[in-house]
């Protein structure tokens, strides 16, 4: 953690942050002894991935909120091409509920998953949203979007934190 001159260097910095705490999260192996079950600290995971896709979202894509997750859409960053239905789940059951009550929907959980899944499956009326392919992707995307200085400039969620000093 360091000071910025601005909120573009600031990106530099928290983005690759957050990439690095959700990989030891899902690198994490619980121990049985104290944990119920063994895994990864999957929940953590999820909110910081989901938190990045939202903020390069506010960033790249116009408009309300709920347009943020359509980043996961854009070629340009990670291009999923996920449906309607599928970004509502992801913004619904995933992102907004671990972000503001500590849980998941009940149609909805969490796989560690594999490189080659994809990062929202459904099986039997269930979602599944796999940690690896999505932190994968996730870097691609940050990548992207940290190589692109240009999207920031003249950018109206820029241009609306700094009104908040």
């Amino acid at each position: 953690m360091s000071i910025h001159p601005n909120l573009e260097s600031m990106l530099q910095e928290s983005l690759p942050e957050m990439l690095l705490v959700a990989k030891y999260c899902i690198e994490f192996n619980k121990d049985t002894k104290i944990w119920p079950a063994p895994g990864c600290y999957g929940y953590p995971a999820a909110v910081l991935l989901l938190s990045i896709a939202d903020s390069i979202g506010s960033y790249v894509e116009k408009g309300k909120v709920e347009n943020h997750f359509k980043v996961f859409n854009n070629a340009d960053y990670y291009g999923l091409y996920l449906s309607d239905e599928e970004l509502r789940v992801l913004i619904d059951n995933y992102r907004n509920l671990l972000s503001h009550n500590t849980v998941m929907a009940t149609n909805a959980g969490l796989n560690i998953g594999l490189p080659s899944d994809n990062v929202l499956e459904k099986k039997d009326d269930k979602y599944w949203l796999n940690l690896v392919a999505l932190y994968n992707i996730s870097v691609k995307a940050v990548n992207s979007f940290l190589d692109n200085p240009s999207v920031l400039s003249i950018n109206l969620t820029i241009l609306n934190i700094y009104k908040k000093h």
